[in-house]
Order: structure tokens, then C-alpha cells, then sequence
């Protein structure tokens, strides 16, 4: 499967998508003029990714902050894996925010009420 990186910038992320590792991070400050331009390529990978899933897919968002277009395009990733093919694949989605960052915990508690999957908050140091 294919592999798919950009570096950030001083308003996007660094996306990394590796199907072959099951593995999907979102890194960074996330503000992007155009969101829909910055998150489909990475939507579209992850549409095909769910057809042919390895059996654990972790999903990983370190971000520091994140515009209300960037949330939706997010959603829209995560949703994706709400329809896993069957019990026997596992998604592991982990919300990373630092200790002192209150807006960034809530956006992490704010993705859990909008989605079934099950979002593990790890506070940083």
C-alpha cells in the first residue's frame, strides 16, 4: 500500500499515512487556508486503506492547534473507521495534548462525543 507524507508548515500539519504499518499521524498546528486541499489526500488513502485494513490500524493526532475546518476534515477521517469492515480489525485511535493545553483536552473530548470510536486522551508532559 502506498505511503503518503507532507511536512508541516507554519499553518498545516505533518500527515503521514503508511498502510503497510496501519498507521496514520497527524502532527502539528492546523490551520490551514484551504483544509479541504490540505486532508483529502489523506481522506482518499484512508477511503482505500479501509477496504484491505491490516488487522490493528493506529490513528494518531499530536496536535497543538486546530481551526474549525481542519475539525470537520478530521471528523471526516476518523468516521471513515467507524465502518470497519468486521470485529476482527481493531482501530486504535490516540488524541495526544499537552498537560498544560486546555483547549486542545477538550477538542480530544469533544471528538469522543461526536464519534463511536473509542479515543484514548494521553496528556503529555
Amino acid at each position: 500500500m502506498e505511503r503518503y507524507f507532507t511536512n508541516s508548515t507554519d499553518d498545516s500539519p505533518s500527515i503521514l499515512f503508511d498502510g503497510d504499518k496501519g498507521l496514520i499521524e497527524i502532527i502539528g498546528k492546523s490551520l490551514p487556508e484551504d483544509a479541504i486541499t490540505c486532508y483529502t489526500p489523506l481522506y482518499n488513502l484512508a477511503k482505500e486503506y479501509i477496504k484491505s485494513p491490516k488487522q490493528h490500524t493506529t490513528l494518531n493526532f499530536r496536535l497543538v492547534y486546530l481551526n474549525s475546518s481542519s475539525a470537520k476534515k478530521i471528523l471526516e477521517i476518523i468516521s471513515l473507521f467507524e465502518d470497519f469492515p468486521s470485529q476482527d480489525y481493531r482501530v486504535t485511535l490516540n488524541w495526544f495534548y499537552n498537560a498544560d493545553d486546555e483547549d486542545m483536552h477538550e477538542e480530544g473530548e469533544e471528538f469522543k462525543r461526536m464519534t463511536d470510536l473509542p479515543i484514548t486522551l494521553v496528556k503529555e508532559q
